[in-house]
Order: C-alpha cells, then structure tokens, then sequence
C-alpha cells in the first residue's frame, strides 16, 4: 500500500507539472505574440491587440512587441484608451514609436482640418485642459455689483450681449442668467477699481479680469471681476466694455491663454493697449480662429471640469495630448507667453503669476520662487496678493523651506480664510513636524 501510494503521487505530481507547463506556455509573452501576430495576418485586430497587448505589458521594451502592439492600436477605434496607449509609445527610437508617431499625426491632420486654422495650444491650464462638461449647460450666469457699486444701466446690457455673442457664433455655448449668485458657474463682479493705476499723467489700462476656483479635478466656479470706472474715473464706453467683457468670457469658457494673432479676440493686448485712451475701442467679434478654438476645445476630454472625471461621457472625444502636446511641451509654451506677457505689461503681477507656475511646472522651483516674489511685489488687488502669497507658501513647501512656507501662508490666510489655504498650513505644520523630529534624531545619534 505504500510503495502503491508512493506511485500515485509521483504520477499526480507529473500531471500538475504537465498541466503547470502548459499553462506557463500559453501565458508567455512569447506564445501571446505569436498568437496576436496570427490575428494581425487574419487582420482581427481586436483579437490580435488582445494577445499582443498581453505580450507586450510582460515585456515593454521588446521592440518587436512594442511594433505590433502600435500597428494593432493603429488599427482600432481610437477610443480614450486607445489613444493613450498609442501616445505613450512616442518618445523612443524605434519603429514603434514612428508608427504611434505618423498614427497620431494622421489623427491629429484629420482633426484639424475638418476644424480650421485654431490657437488650441495656447488654450491649457495648468498641464491639462480646463473646460466646461456641455451635457451640464446651460452654463448659469450671475452678475453683481460689489458693495453696491454705481454703474450706468449700460453696463449689464453689454454683458449680457457679449454672453449672447459667444452663444451665437459657437451654436452650442449655452447660458442662463440667474439672480442667485450661489447657482452661478460663471460670476461676474463689478466693482471699485483700483486706486493706484495711475502714475502722473500715465495710466494703466486695466478694466477686468478671470479666476477660475479648481478643487482637485473640479472646475467649481469662474470669476469674471469688472472695474466699474476707468482710471480716471470716468465709465468705461460700452464699447470698452463689450470688448472686455467678450475677451474675458473667452477665458472663463476654457482659453486660459491668448491667441498671438491681433486679428483674434483673444490676442494678449499690446503696449499701448495697457494704458487708458478714451473710447479707444470699436465693436469687436469673433474671428474664426476664435470660434474654431473653442469647437475644439470642447472635443478634447478635459483633465478638470465641472464633472467627476469618472463620470464623464468621453464618447467620441479626444485625448487632449494628440493635440496639444506633452506636459513639457505646454509649459514651455506657457512660459514663453508669460515672458511676452511680462515685455508687454512689465508692472502687471499677472504675468509674473504664470511665468512662476511655467518655471514650476519645469522644475525650476527656485525661477519659480524668484517669478512669484515679483508677482507679490507687483500684486495690486487682494485678490492678486493672495494668489501670489499661495503659491509662495507652495513653493517654499517644495523647497524645504518650511518657516517660509508658513509665514507665507499665514499672510495669504489674514486676506482670505479659505479651505485651500487652511489645507496647506496643515500640511505646511506636519512638514515642520517631521523636519523637527528628524533633527532630534540626528543629535541623539
């Protein structure tokens, strides 16, 4: 009975090695790859990226994975996943990466024809794209007058018009007025202008401004702030105001840069535009490029919008990176457009704002720093000092300069009591806790 039981087990351990080795067989990456070149032959490519796909996530860098697993993506329906996949690819030399390559410029070619000529590149926020989720429009719209601001009846006729503007030519920009400030998603406050924009006979040309409040991945609110006077305190023109008021909706719809063009509604403005000349404006519209920015904006799949990003129908859309680039290549072009912001408007805190956020998104933390002092030192509005004074407690987190950190913070939470602000002295504090007890550490040792 026992040498019987001893025989037994020797033959089941065979068959568990048999059926083990067969399994291990036909999960290698080798037998995944023939089995998917077999389907790309038969040109069942969904099949085929079934097997190769496997093949080529146990072993990434095998050039010969990574071609067919290109030329199977190629093939299929480029849905978001599809289009990510293909777009990781680029970036090595090898013939995978010219196939994603040509795949994706074809992709791209096809796009931006059928849209016509666009400043969409000049369009991200932050490294991702930043727009409305349309299955919420309309868009609600509140206008109010801060502290009870004076302003002729002129002034909500133009905003009004310019909304109307934008939802005429674009044909699929929708909005609603509201009087409950509270429903709004896109604010838009008149009030005081500044005091001190004026040098000698010299003015500076500011009538209003756009801030977006992002928590996260979502796009909670825009902010459209009006000056309700010129510097000189006179009313703006309902010229002036229209005009203004066009541009600045242009940016809380989604174009968070400008357009180089002066024939566009959004081109930056130019020197002599950032000084006050009475009714120096005539009615201003959208130029094509402007309405064909904004179409496809609203085609690429945003990285922050008013919808939970799982919950977002991306059906249809596009992977923002096949248009407008890589992470490396939006900051660039931000900081080149902030450094022409800067030329034009030298004594703007704005444009040291984003030329510190381009240096930050590079990796140049300590640019950054040295940017976003100038950007405080320019900062007019309470607004603008504590955005400046954020950003610098966030900089100087990063840096390791936690002391600085929270005395930066503290300034920015005395201007506004936010969450955001409350969130980062909590982080700011437990960063200055662990440095302590690291250094405790260190004498005991």
């Amino acid at each position: 009975m026992i040498k019987t039981n001893k025989k037994n087990n020797f033959i089941l351990f065979i068959c568990i090695c048999t059926i083990l080795f067969a399994v291990a067989v036909k999960i290698s990456p080798e037998f995944l790859y023939k089995k998917g070149i077999s389907y790309v032959n038969a040109k069942d490519y969904v099949k085929a990226y079934f097997y190769i796909g496997k093949a080529h996530r146990i072993n990434p860098k095998n050039k010969d994975y990574r071609y067919y697993y290109a030329l199977t993506l190629s093939n299929l329906n480029p849905t978001e996943k599809v289009q990510k996949e293909i777009f990781n690819l680029i970036g090595f030399d090898d013939s995978a990466s010219q196939l994603a390559e040509r795949c994706i410029y074809e992709w791209k070619s096809n796009i931006t024809d059928n849209i016509g000529d666009n400043y969409i590149e000049q369009t991200p926020y932050s490294q991702g794209i930043l727009r409305w989720d349309t299955k919420t429009f309309p868009l609600k719209v509140a206008i109010v007058d801060e502290n009870d601001v004076s302003i002729p009846p002129y002034y909500k006729t133009e905003i009004l018009r310019a909304f109307a503007q934008w939802q005429g030519s674009t044909k699929f920009l929708k909005f609603a007025i509201t009087n409950n400030p509270k429903a709004a998603q896109i604010l838009v406050k008149i009030e005081p202008a500044p005091t001190d924009l004026c040098s000698g006979n010299i003015c500076k040309y500011v009538v209003g401004y756009t801030e977006p409040t992002v928590k996260g991945s979502k796009l909670e609110l825009m902010t459209i702030t009006l000056y309700n006077r010129d510097p000189r305190g006179n009313y703006f023109s309902d010229k002036e105001l229209y005009n203004t008021v066009l541009h600045e909706i242009g940016h809380a719809i989604g174009i968070m840069g400008h357009s180089y063009s002066s024939g566009d509604l959004m081109y930056m403005a130019t020197d002599t535009n950032n000084y006050y000349e009475p009714y120096r404006s005539s009615f201003q519209y959208l130029s094509s490029k402007d309405i064909n920015t904004v179409k496809l904006l609203y085609k690429l799949i945003p990285s922050i919008t008013n919808t939970p990003l799982n919950e977002l129908d991306t059906k249809g859309l596009i992977y923002a990176p096949i248009i407008i680039g890589n992470s490396k290549e939006i900051s660039s072009r931000k900081l080149l457009e902030a450094e022409n912001y800067i030329r034009k408007a030298p004594e703007l805190s704005g444009g040291y704002i984003d030329l510190a956020i381009a240096y930050a998104e590079l990796n140049k933390n300590k640019e950054a720093l040295n940017a976003m002092e100038k950007a405080l030192s320019f900062a007019k509005s309470d607004s603008e000092k504590y955005i400046a004074l954020y950003n610098l407690a966030a900089l100087n987190l990063n840096l390791g300069y936690f002391d600085n950190s929270l005395s930066f913070a503290n300034d920015a939470k005395n201007i506004n009591n936010s969450e955001e602000i409350n969130e980062l002295i909590v982080n700011i504090n437990n960063a200055l806790k662990s440095d302590s007890k690291k250094s405790k550490k260190k004498k005991v040792l």
